[in-house]
């Protein structure tokens, strides 16, 4: 008797190298024969995933997605070797990463010399090339890819701006990848824009909005807590941002959970009241992995650790499956309320 085929979106948090993990888990998704992504939205490391993931779904099916994101990874990582000697030492030195961690820190993070965006221009050209290389907007746009929903911080007004099929190009990819202090901002029609983490980390509401499925599957990767609260200027930057970067997350999941229990007793309708009284909410993470890892790490995309990540992905990708899959299609497996409401 052939499988129920159950059409899942995806809505897929930034965190620079650390997407590795949402790389395992998408690997772990396109493998099922019962499952099939019919939309997808992303900010920084989530969008890169996203669009390489969309390309491949459209050229050649999950098999296509699959390897695709693969590659891009595997590129990612030989880019960041050939910038520089950092990440060569890294990968010689496997055991010597969490100290070269705290190196690079104390090089760059906790001095108090100015430094300019720009410096971050060679970074920014190389990520362009591996875009123009894995990522096909053509076929982005073709009526085979999945619907894309892609954020971006305007520098100006701070409002997102969602890329969609139609508009989504290598510099909106840039935009929601453009981490201000490192990079400097990508400019479209006239507007500069930084990274999406600050304004849609990622898209939820467009995904409720446009897409005709019920059943959305978050990938998240920052910690939402963490065991202790950092006291050098470094970790206290870090953990600034990446508290902005969920706070994004929390408000928009709290907004939908309000809403969806304002509706939920009406009596069935269509249009947007219709598409959150049906909507089925589902998470993968993994706080333990994530909450200890470096947060400067991030930025070294060393093999052993992007193969650490896909690996924890494709783990929790799994147990998920294993406990929650058959709810897929019937109820929520979050409770939104529990997972981030007022604390």
């Amino acid at each position: 008797m052939p499988h129920t085929v159950h059409h899942l979106d995806v809505a897929l948090q930034g965190g620079g190298a650390h997407g590795a993990f949402t790389w395992g888990v998408l690997d772990c998704l396109l493998e099922q024969k019962n499952i099939r992504i019919g939309a997808v939205s992303g900010a920084s490391a989530g969008a890169l995933n996203a669009a390489v993931l969309a390309s491949g779904l459209a050229i050649g099916g999950p098999e296509e997605a699959g390897r695709r994101l693969w590659a891009f990874w595997k590129a990612l990582n030989r880019s960041g070797r050939d910038a520089g000697p950092l990440i060569p030492m890294a990968e010689a030195f496997p055991f010597a990463f969490e100290a070269m961690s705290e190196w690079w820190t104390a090089m760059f993070k906790d001095i108090s010399l100015p430094t300019s965006p720009e410096l971050g221009r060679p970074a920014q050209d190389i990520l362009r090339r591996l875009i123009d290389e894995f990522v096909d907007f053509g076929a982005i746009r073709s009526k085979d890819a999945p619907l894309v929903f892609v954020s971006a911080t305007n520098a100006r007004t701070g409002g997102a701006h969602i890329f969609r099929n139609a508009d989504l190009s290598t510099d909106a990819l840039l935009a929601s990848a453009c981490l201000p202090l490192l990079f400097p901002p990508i400019r479209i029609n006239g507007a500069d824009y930084w990274d999406g983490g600050y304004s849609a980390n990622p898209p939820i509401i467009p995904l409720v909005q446009d897409s005709a499925n019920d059943d959305l599957l978050l990938v998240t990767i920052n910690p939402i807590t963490r065991d202790t609260t950092p006291h050098s200027p470094a970790g206290i930057a870090n953990r600034i941002t990446e508290l902005g970067f969920n706070q994004t997350l929390i408000k928009e999941l709290r907004g939908l959970d309000l809403m969806q229990k304002a509706v939920l007793h009406l009596r069935p309708t269509n249009g947007l009241l219709g598409s959150l009284q049906r909507l089925r909410i589902h998470e993968i993470h993994d706080q333990p992995l994530l909450a200890g890892m470096e947060p400067e790490s991030k930025l070294l995309p060393v093999w052993r650790m992007l193969i650490t990540l896909q690996c924890a992905g494709r783990r929790s990708a799994r147990e998920w499956l294993r406990k929650k899959g058959r709810q897929l299609g019937k109820a929520s497996t979050v409770d939104l309320t529990d997972r981030y409401g007022p604390s």
